[in-house]
Protein backbone atom coordinates (compact mmCIF):
# COMPACT_ATOMS: atom_id res chain seq x y z
CA UNK A 1 0.00 0.00 0.00
CA UNK A 2 1.39 3.29 -0.55
CA UNK A 3 0.48 6.64 0.79
CA UNK A 4 1.34 10.21 -0.78
CA UNK A 5 1.49 13.20 1.13
CA UNK A 6 1.35 16.24 -0.81
CA UNK A 7 2.19 19.59 0.85
CA UNK A 8 1.88 22.57 -1.09
CA UNK A 9 3.99 25.49 0.72
CA UNK A 10 5.22 29.53 -0.01
CA UNK A 11 7.51 31.48 2.86
CA UNK A 12 6.00 29.05 5.33
CA UNK A 13 8.63 26.55 3.96
CA UNK A 14 10.14 25.88 7.70
CA UNK A 15 6.57 24.87 8.47
CA UNK A 16 7.02 21.95 5.57
CA UNK A 17 10.18 21.04 6.76
CA UNK A 18 8.67 20.62 10.07
CA UNK A 19 5.55 18.83 9.19
CA UNK A 20 8.05 16.13 6.86
CA UNK A 21 10.32 15.55 10.29
CA UNK A 22 6.61 14.91 12.24
CA UNK A 23 5.30 12.68 9.38
CA UNK A 24 9.15 10.22 8.80
CA UNK A 25 8.79 9.78 12.78
CA UNK A 26 5.58 9.05 13.22
CA UNK A 27 5.51 6.72 9.97
CA UNK A 28 8.59 4.99 11.47
CA UNK A 29 6.79 4.59 14.61
CA UNK A 30 3.79 3.18 12.84
CA UNK A 31 5.95 0.52 11.37
CA UNK A 32 7.27 -0.82 13.77
CA UNK A 33 3.94 -1.14 15.75
CA UNK A 34 2.64 -3.13 12.97
CA UNK A 35 5.65 -5.61 12.85
CA UNK A 36 5.70 -5.18 9.00
CA UNK A 37 6.30 -2.84 6.29
CA UNK A 38 2.92 -3.14 4.52
CA UNK A 39 2.99 0.37 3.49
CA UNK A 40 4.92 2.83 2.11
CA UNK A 41 5.54 6.56 2.37
CA UNK A 42 6.23 9.13 -0.16
CA UNK A 43 6.09 13.13 0.82
CA UNK A 44 6.67 15.28 -2.51
CA UNK A 45 6.97 19.37 -1.62
CA UNK A 46 5.94 22.13 -4.14
CA UNK A 47 7.48 25.58 -3.32
CA UNK A 48 5.70 28.31 -4.96
CA UNK A 49 7.32 31.84 -4.64
CA UNK A 50 10.07 31.33 -2.32
CA UNK A 51 13.46 31.08 -2.67
CA UNK A 52 14.94 28.56 0.18
CA UNK A 53 18.56 29.03 1.81
CA UNK A 54 21.34 26.50 0.33
CA UNK A 55 20.90 24.58 3.80
CA UNK A 56 17.18 24.30 3.61
CA UNK A 57 17.67 22.95 0.41
CA UNK A 58 19.70 20.29 1.40
CA UNK A 59 17.58 19.86 4.07
CA UNK A 60 14.42 19.39 2.27
CA UNK A 61 15.85 17.01 -0.21
CA UNK A 62 16.90 14.63 3.18
CA UNK A 63 13.47 14.38 4.01
CA UNK A 64 11.01 14.83 0.55
CA UNK A 65 11.31 11.86 -1.85
CA UNK A 66 10.86 14.75 -4.42
CA UNK A 67 10.79 18.54 -3.99
CA UNK A 68 9.67 21.19 -6.90
CA UNK A 69 10.50 24.19 -7.16
CA UNK A 70 7.78 26.65 -9.27
CA UNK A 71 9.42 29.72 -9.00
CA UNK A 72 6.47 32.48 -9.09
CA UNK A 73 4.37 30.48 -11.89
CA UNK A 74 1.96 28.34 -9.75
CA UNK A 75 0.57 30.80 -6.65
CA UNK A 76 -1.70 29.20 -4.00
CA UNK A 77 -4.82 27.51 -5.39
CA UNK A 78 -2.56 26.34 -8.67
CA UNK A 79 0.00 25.35 -6.29
CA UNK A 80 -2.40 22.97 -3.91
CA UNK A 81 -4.04 21.52 -7.21
CA UNK A 82 -1.49 20.65 -8.28
CA UNK A 83 -1.34 17.52 -5.78
CA UNK A 84 -4.17 15.90 -7.37
CA UNK A 85 -2.51 15.88 -10.82
CA UNK A 86 0.44 14.36 -8.62
CA UNK A 87 -1.73 11.83 -7.21
CA UNK A 88 -3.07 10.98 -10.52
CA UNK A 89 1.24 10.50 -11.97
CA UNK A 90 2.14 8.59 -8.81
CA UNK A 91 -1.38 6.58 -7.83
CA UNK A 92 -0.84 6.19 -4.66
CA UNK A 93 -3.86 3.99 -2.12
CA UNK A 94 -3.91 6.62 0.19
CA UNK A 95 -3.22 10.81 -0.76
CA UNK A 96 -3.23 13.63 1.84
CA UNK A 97 -2.98 17.32 0.79
CA UNK A 98 -1.24 18.82 3.65
CA UNK A 99 -1.13 22.18 4.50
CA UNK A 100 2.38 23.38 5.84
CA UNK A 101 0.26 25.27 8.66
CA UNK A 102 -1.77 22.62 9.50
CA UNK A 103 0.73 21.27 11.77
CA UNK A 104 0.30 17.63 12.60
CA UNK A 105 0.21 16.05 16.03
CA UNK A 106 1.65 13.79 17.64
CA UNK A 107 0.47 9.99 16.69
CA UNK A 108 -1.46 11.62 13.25
CA UNK A 109 0.10 9.19 10.86
CA UNK A 110 -0.48 6.47 13.63
CA UNK A 111 -4.59 7.94 13.51
CA UNK A 112 -5.46 8.46 10.46
CA UNK A 113 -3.23 4.99 8.86
CA UNK A 114 -5.32 2.94 11.94
CA UNK A 115 -8.62 4.20 10.82
CA UNK A 116 -8.17 2.82 7.11
CA UNK A 117 -6.64 0.03 8.13
CA UNK A 118 -9.57 -1.03 10.14
CA UNK A 119 -12.21 0.30 7.84
CA UNK A 120 -10.93 -1.11 4.60
CA UNK A 121 -14.65 0.32 2.60
CA UNK A 122 -14.36 3.60 3.18
CA UNK A 123 -13.25 6.36 0.48
CA UNK A 124 -12.53 9.31 2.90
CA UNK A 125 -11.38 10.43 6.18
CA UNK A 126 -12.85 13.70 7.25
CA UNK A 127 -12.06 15.64 9.75
CA UNK A 128 -14.70 17.36 12.24
CA UNK A 129 -15.48 19.35 15.56
CA UNK A 130 -16.64 16.79 17.58
CA UNK A 131 -17.92 13.81 15.41
CA UNK A 132 -16.37 10.32 14.96
CA UNK A 133 -19.59 9.06 13.10
CA UNK A 134 -19.05 7.01 9.79
CA UNK A 135 -21.74 8.01 7.13
CA UNK A 136 -22.32 7.74 3.48
CA UNK A 137 -22.16 11.14 2.24
CA UNK A 138 -24.26 12.37 -1.16
CA UNK A 139 -24.16 16.19 -0.87
CA UNK A 140 -21.40 18.79 0.64
CA UNK A 141 -22.28 22.51 -1.11
CA UNK A 142 -25.69 22.78 -0.94
CA UNK A 143 -26.26 22.37 2.09
CA UNK A 144 -22.48 23.09 3.04
CA UNK A 145 -22.00 20.82 5.80
CA UNK A 146 -21.68 22.29 9.23
CA UNK A 147 -18.60 21.65 11.53
CA UNK A 148 -17.17 19.14 9.23
CA UNK A 149 -13.54 20.10 7.08
CA UNK A 150 -14.27 19.92 3.69
CA UNK A 151 -13.26 23.15 2.96
CA UNK A 152 -9.85 22.85 4.57
CA UNK A 153 -6.96 20.74 2.69
CA UNK A 154 -5.54 19.00 5.47
CA UNK A 155 -8.80 17.86 6.83
CA UNK A 156 -9.44 15.42 4.07
CA UNK A 157 -7.55 12.24 3.36
CA UNK A 158 -8.56 9.99 0.35
CA UNK A 159 -8.86 6.51 -0.53
CA UNK A 160 -8.13 6.21 -4.11
CA UNK A 161 -9.73 2.82 -5.30
CA UNK A 162 -12.80 4.87 -6.47
CA UNK A 163 -11.74 8.43 -6.57
CA UNK A 164 -9.21 8.39 -8.91
CA UNK A 165 -11.08 9.00 -12.07
CA UNK A 166 -12.39 12.04 -10.46
CA UNK A 167 -8.98 13.90 -9.03
CA UNK A 168 -8.71 16.20 -12.64
CA UNK A 169 -11.68 18.24 -11.50
CA UNK A 170 -9.60 19.18 -8.98
CA UNK A 171 -7.47 21.27 -11.22
CA UNK A 172 -9.97 22.71 -13.64
CA UNK A 173 -11.75 24.21 -11.05
CA UNK A 174 -8.61 25.93 -9.03
CA UNK A 175 -9.87 28.87 -10.01
CA UNK A 176 -12.35 28.92 -7.49
CA UNK A 177 -10.35 28.06 -4.31
CA UNK A 178 -12.42 24.73 -4.04
CA UNK A 179 -10.59 22.25 -5.93
CA UNK A 180 -11.15 19.52 -3.21
CA UNK A 181 -14.76 20.23 -3.27
CA UNK A 182 -14.94 19.93 -6.98
CA UNK A 183 -13.52 16.32 -6.94
CA UNK A 184 -15.38 15.14 -4.13
CA UNK A 185 -18.58 16.77 -5.18
CA UNK A 186 -18.01 15.01 -8.67
CA UNK A 187 -17.51 11.56 -7.19
CA UNK A 188 -20.20 11.63 -5.18
CA UNK A 189 -22.90 12.71 -8.08
CA UNK A 190 -21.27 9.99 -10.01
CA UNK A 191 -20.56 7.20 -7.30
CA UNK A 192 -24.08 7.62 -5.52
CA UNK A 193 -22.49 9.22 -2.39
CA UNK A 194 -18.99 8.44 -0.90
CA UNK A 195 -18.31 6.13 2.78
CA UNK A 196 -16.73 8.97 4.81
CA UNK A 197 -15.29 8.35 8.48
CA UNK A 198 -15.19 11.52 10.52
CA UNK A 199 -11.97 11.89 13.05
CA UNK A 200 -12.11 15.08 15.89
CA UNK A 201 -9.48 17.30 13.97
CA UNK A 202 -6.99 17.43 16.76
CA UNK A 203 -6.53 13.62 16.49
CA UNK A 204 -5.02 15.09 13.67
CA UNK A 205 -3.66 18.71 13.20
CA UNK A 206 -3.70 21.98 14.89
CA UNK A 207 -4.92 24.75 13.54
CA UNK A 208 -4.17 29.08 13.51
CA UNK A 209 -6.64 31.49 13.94
CA UNK A 210 -6.28 34.08 11.06
CA UNK A 211 -6.79 37.99 11.63
CA UNK A 212 -10.58 39.60 9.98
CA UNK A 213 -8.17 41.25 7.54
CA UNK A 214 -6.12 38.27 6.69
CA UNK A 215 -8.97 36.36 5.59
CA UNK A 216 -10.57 39.22 3.74
CA UNK A 217 -7.26 39.43 1.54
CA UNK A 218 -6.60 35.83 1.04
CA UNK A 219 -9.91 34.20 0.26
CA UNK A 220 -11.86 36.80 -1.27
CA UNK A 221 -12.05 34.67 -4.53
CA UNK A 222 -13.07 32.17 -2.68
CA UNK A 223 -16.78 33.35 -1.33
CA UNK A 224 -17.56 34.45 -5.16
CA UNK A 225 -15.95 31.37 -6.22
CA UNK A 226 -18.00 28.77 -3.95
CA UNK A 227 -21.46 30.70 -5.96
CA UNK A 228 -19.35 29.33 -9.24
CA UNK A 229 -18.79 25.57 -8.01
CA UNK A 230 -22.32 25.67 -6.62
CA UNK A 231 -23.83 26.48 -9.81
CA UNK A 232 -22.11 23.99 -11.70
CA UNK A 233 -23.43 21.34 -10.20
CA UNK A 234 -27.33 22.57 -10.59
CA UNK A 235 -29.30 20.90 -13.09
CA UNK A 236 -31.64 23.32 -13.55
CA UNK A 237 -32.79 26.94 -13.99
CA UNK A 238 -35.28 26.74 -11.11
CA UNK A 239 -32.02 25.49 -8.78
CA UNK A 240 -29.61 27.36 -9.29
CA UNK A 241 -32.00 30.63 -8.75
CA UNK A 242 -32.85 29.16 -5.40
CA UNK A 243 -29.32 28.71 -4.59
CA UNK A 244 -28.30 32.16 -5.90
CA UNK A 245 -31.05 34.01 -3.77
CA UNK A 246 -30.04 31.58 -0.58
CA UNK A 247 -26.38 32.69 -0.81
CA UNK A 248 -27.06 36.28 -1.50
CA UNK A 249 -29.10 36.57 0.82
CA UNK A 250 -27.43 34.46 4.27
CA UNK A 251 -23.44 36.49 3.16
CA UNK A 252 -25.21 39.66 2.77
CA UNK A 253 -22.89 41.03 5.77
CA UNK A 254 -19.72 39.49 3.98
CA UNK A 255 -20.20 41.08 0.59
CA UNK A 256 -18.33 44.60 1.58
CA UNK A 257 -15.38 43.06 2.89
CA UNK A 258 -14.97 40.46 0.42
CA UNK A 259 -15.57 42.80 -2.68
CA UNK A 260 -12.63 43.80 -4.67
CA UNK A 261 -11.93 45.75 -8.02
CA UNK A 262 -10.35 43.92 -11.15
CA UNK A 263 -7.78 46.04 -12.77
CA UNK A 264 -6.25 44.06 -15.62
CA UNK A 265 -2.39 44.29 -15.73
CA UNK A 266 -1.48 42.12 -18.62
CA UNK A 267 -1.40 39.18 -16.50
CA UNK A 268 -4.52 37.42 -15.36
CA UNK A 269 -3.12 35.87 -12.06
CA UNK A 270 -1.30 38.35 -10.17
CA UNK A 271 -0.42 38.08 -6.24
CA UNK A 272 -1.85 41.55 -6.07
CA UNK A 273 -5.48 41.51 -6.69
CA UNK A 274 -5.85 37.45 -7.02
CA UNK A 275 -8.30 36.03 -8.84
CA UNK A 276 -10.51 38.89 -8.42
CA UNK A 277 -12.21 38.65 -11.59
CA UNK A 278 -13.96 35.57 -9.65
CA UNK A 279 -15.82 38.66 -8.41
CA UNK A 280 -17.26 39.73 -12.47
CA UNK A 281 -18.28 36.50 -13.11
CA UNK A 282 -20.50 35.96 -9.77
CA UNK A 283 -22.16 38.75 -10.31
CA UNK A 284 -23.01 38.33 -13.94
CA UNK A 285 -24.57 34.67 -12.37
CA UNK A 286 -26.28 36.70 -10.14
CA UNK A 287 -27.75 38.83 -12.01
CA UNK A 288 -28.41 36.26 -15.07
CA UNK A 289 -30.48 33.72 -12.13
CA UNK A 290 -31.64 36.45 -10.20
CA UNK A 291 -32.46 40.08 -10.85
CA UNK A 292 -33.59 40.77 -7.18
CA UNK A 293 -31.07 39.07 -5.60
CA UNK A 294 -28.43 41.18 -7.42
CA UNK A 295 -29.80 44.35 -6.74
CA UNK A 296 -29.97 43.10 -3.00
CA UNK A 297 -26.40 42.48 -3.29
CA UNK A 298 -25.43 45.30 -5.20
CA UNK A 299 -26.85 47.02 -1.50
CA UNK A 300 -24.88 45.50 0.31
CA UNK A 301 -21.47 45.40 -1.01
CA UNK A 302 -21.48 49.10 -0.17
CA UNK A 303 -22.38 48.58 3.34
CA UNK A 304 -19.51 47.88 5.44
CA UNK A 305 -21.02 45.39 8.00
CA UNK A 306 -17.42 44.05 9.27
CA UNK A 307 -16.79 46.88 11.08
CA UNK A 308 -19.91 46.04 13.78
CA UNK A 309 -18.38 42.40 14.36
CA UNK A 310 -17.32 43.41 17.75
CA UNK A 311 -20.32 45.09 18.91
CA UNK A 312 -22.57 42.89 21.12
CA UNK A 313 -25.99 43.26 19.53
CA UNK A 314 -24.51 43.35 16.07
CA UNK A 315 -23.29 39.31 17.21
CA UNK A 316 -26.16 38.60 18.79
CA UNK A 317 -28.33 39.25 16.04
CA UNK A 318 -26.24 37.88 13.38
CA UNK A 319 -26.04 34.62 15.13
CA UNK A 320 -29.76 34.61 15.48
CA UNK A 321 -30.06 35.03 11.80
CA UNK A 322 -27.39 32.44 11.14
CA UNK A 323 -29.70 29.77 13.30
CA UNK A 324 -32.71 31.08 11.04
CA UNK A 325 -30.96 29.98 7.91
CA UNK A 326 -29.02 26.90 9.50
CA UNK A 327 -25.59 28.26 8.83
CA UNK A 328 -22.49 27.86 10.68
CA UNK A 329 -20.68 31.21 11.95
CA UNK A 330 -18.11 32.29 9.89
CA UNK A 331 -14.32 32.20 11.19
CA UNK A 332 -14.09 36.02 10.69
CA UNK A 333 -16.96 36.83 12.90
CA UNK A 334 -16.01 34.65 15.97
Amino acid sequence: MKFLVYIPCHSDFEFAIKQAQKLRVQFRSFLIQIGSPEISLKIILSVNAYLPKPEEIKLAASLFDRVIYNGSGYLADLNISNGFLIALDEKPDLFWILSSNDLIVENAVHNVLTVFKENPSIDLIVTSLKSNKSAVEKQIIDPLKKGYSYGLISGIIYRLERLLPYLHNGPFMAFTGWAQLAVLQSAMDSLNGLNVKYMKFNSVYTQSERELIDVSNHYSHSIYGMLILALSFKSSKIESKKFVIKYVFKNFYRWHLFSRKWNYSGQLITKDNYLAWNQLIAEALIRNNSISAYYLYKICKIIPFEVAYKVKFFMFLKRKFDILLKQPSPTVFR
